[in-house]
């Protein structure tokens, strides 16, 4: 009947981190990512969940790009299989088509006029319709590419072989590999994805406790 999207799953996940409840959320992700303005509103829910000393554990087959993107704010990664689960992807890229000649064929001519002071508006984008890819590189893909290695970085910390060839330059790696590099933290069921957040909870409420004892 329907499909969800971001902003759907994004309030589940808040309705699971207000209620008494539930102690702990696992997201069974299978996705080779998506639009980058998916990203914020799942990372800021997963950041309410663990506020409310919640832990977040991603249970994935296919993770990447966005979708790993999002994982990587996750207490913990597990991959659901050892024989086809992926993870990695984390690069930048868009594509667009240019219908240009279709409509020039079509006898429909577009024109697109700036003002004299909007000489900067969506310049990137018209020299990319041309042909030259250095600006909207420069100034939209590598910025963004950027931040989602500063990210995982930050959110991965020293569990993360940051050296390792191609790891954050779009490189996929199956189960294993992604456990060894530290894109993934182990291989286990989605049922094991479930205990290892009930424990990771568990073990936030300990460390408050013995963090308010000390």
């Amino acid at each position: 009947m329907c499909s969800y999207g971001t902003t759907e799953i994004a309030s589940v996940i808040r309705e699971a981190a207000a209620s008494k409840n539930i102690s702990s959320i696992v997201l069974d992700i299978d996705s080779g990512g998506g639009s980058v303005d998916a990203i914020a509103p799942l990372a800021d829910a997963i950041r309410q969940a663990q506020s409310a000393r919640k832990a977040v554990v991603a249970s994935c087959s296919l993770c990447a790009s966005a979708a790993y993107y999002v994982a990587s704010y996750c207490n913990e990664i597990l991959a659901d299989n050892d024989i086809d689960a992926e993870f990695g992807s984390i690069g930048v890229m868009m594509s667009f088509a240019d219908y240009a000649k279709y409509y020039e064929n079509e006898g429909i001519k577009v024109h697109t006029i700036y003002s004299n002071l909007s000489d900067y508006k969506n310049a990137p984008f018209e020299a990319a319709k041309k042909g030259e890819y250095a600006k909207i590189r420069d100034e939209e893909l590598d910025p963004l590419a950027r931040d989602f290695q500063e990210n995982v970085k930050r959110n991965r910390g020293a569990r993360l072989k940051a050296d390792t060839e191609g790891v954050l330059r779009g490189r996929m790696f199956y189960a294993r590999d992604a456990v060894g590099t530290g894109l993934a933290d182990a291989v286990g069921t989605l049922a094991q994805a479930a205990e290892r957040s009930r424990e990771l909870s568990a073990q936030m409420c300990i460390d408050d406790y013995m963090g308010a004892n000390y």
